[in-house]
């Protein structure tokens, strides 16, 4: 996972806001007229067709923050969530920054302005099960509290007291799975990138059978890359999920094919849960050198090289079909994106770069289709 995409997303809300006028007025004295507090973003186009055919989850993550009142959610989904359908996507992700604080945390908590409220994630929700979206929904511990030791990383952590963060962490979760609950949300993803937790089979259980109790639908967990290639398992009880980016040890010449190969062998690394672990994120910067450590993070400065990108998505697109495993989402679209303004994002957006990539895997050969 990459902290640096998530901290962009800060900026583009304060860009958008001071250029964009579509987001409503800004000037001092102007007076933005809000939507209804219960308003839904309105119905967009529907799920195409050969998407709704397959069960194989075929998505896009949405990274939802700062989206703090109701007219801002219902255009904000409205946009992102037709252009996803627009990919050929039957699915989205919704991932959300929850805090903890430093190596050492005591507890987990929710940020007034910056976690979006249980009532916006409802909304989103829902304008995404309008169009016919399958809906994952991921509550993500931001890493800029825990990052102000050198090195250290969601994945890192480990609590003064267990068993007591580990209570607010469900405390902080259980509004987001209610509101899961109500829209009709189809997995919940309880836990993404804790290496350091993985262990702590006690305290995933029971945070598995209190949310099982709020959130009927699917409960999962993602492992990080690292920990995938360990081929250790992850949390049990919980439907396993993946963020994937390897180091495949390949160049930028590398050609699709032998992407695919390097990315299927890599997936082998727990071959038991191949076909019940679906990949909850798939990105790299489109830049020269990416393959090298697709989990670092392209400074806007760098030279872009859509082509990168492009391969890596349609190799891992290939793999997950070739090896039967049941759904892939891309990361990521910011929360405040506009894909009409492409040449505008860093080098990791895939908006008008890979999205040609994404759009034509998902547009044939999955089973059902």
């Amino acid at each position: 996972m990459r902290q640096a995409v998530r901290l962009l997303g800060v900026a583009l809300v304060t860009g958008l806001l001071a250029s964009c006028s579509q987001l409503g007025p800004s000037v001092p004295g102007q007076v933005r007229v809000e939507a209804p507090a219960n308003a839904s973003p309105s119905a967009g186009p529907p799920v195409l067709a050969a998407a709704k055919a397959t069960s194989t989850q075929l998505g896009v993550q949405i990274f939802w923050h700062d989206v703090n009142d109701a007219w801002s959610v219902q255009n904000n989904a409205g946009r992102l969530l037709d252009y996803t359908v627009s990919l050929g996507a039957n699915s989205v992700g919704i991932s959300f920054p929850i805090y903890t604080d430093g190596v050492r945390p005591t507890r987990v908590y929710t940020k007034d302005g910056t976690t979006p409220t249980p009532e916006s994630l409802q909304a989103l929700i829902k304008a995404a099960k309008a169009r016919g979206l399958r809906v994952l929904i991921r509550p993500l511990l931001d890493e800029k509290n825990i990052a102000t030791t050198p090195g250290a990383w969601r994945g890192s952590i480990e609590p003064r007291n267990m068993a007591g963060w580990f209570d607010s962490y469900l405390a902080a979760i259980t509004p987001f799975l209610s509101a899961s609950q109500a829209a009709g949300a189809d997995t919940f993803v309880v836990g993404a990138e804790l290496d350091s937790l993985v262990g702590q089979a006690t305290q995933w259980t029971k945070v598995l059978t209190a949310a099982a109790g709020t959130f009927h639908g699917q409960l999962s967990y993602a492992d990080n890359w690292g920990a995938w290639a360990t081929g250790r398992p992850g949390v049990a009880g919980a439907v396993p999920g993946l963020d994937a980016y390897p180091q495949l040890h390949l160049g930028d010449s590398a050609t699709v094919p032998a992407l695919t190969d390097a990315w299927a062998n890599w997936f082998k690394k727990r071959p038991a849960e191949l076909t019940s672990t679906v990949v909850q994120e798939v990105g790299i910067a489109a830049t020269p050198g990416a393959y090298k450590l697709p989990a670092g993070w392209a400074s806007t400065g760098q030279r872009v090289d859509p082509q990168i990108q492009a391969k890596w998505f349609a190799a891992a697109c290939g793999a997950v079909k070739a090896l039967g495993m049941p759904g892939i989402y891309f990361w990521n679209l910011d929360a405040w994106a506009e894909p009409a303004k492409a040449s505008t994002y860093e080098p990791g957006s895939f908006i008008g770069r890979g999205d040609a990539a994404i759009k034509e895997c998902f547009a044939s050969g999955w089973p059902g289709q």
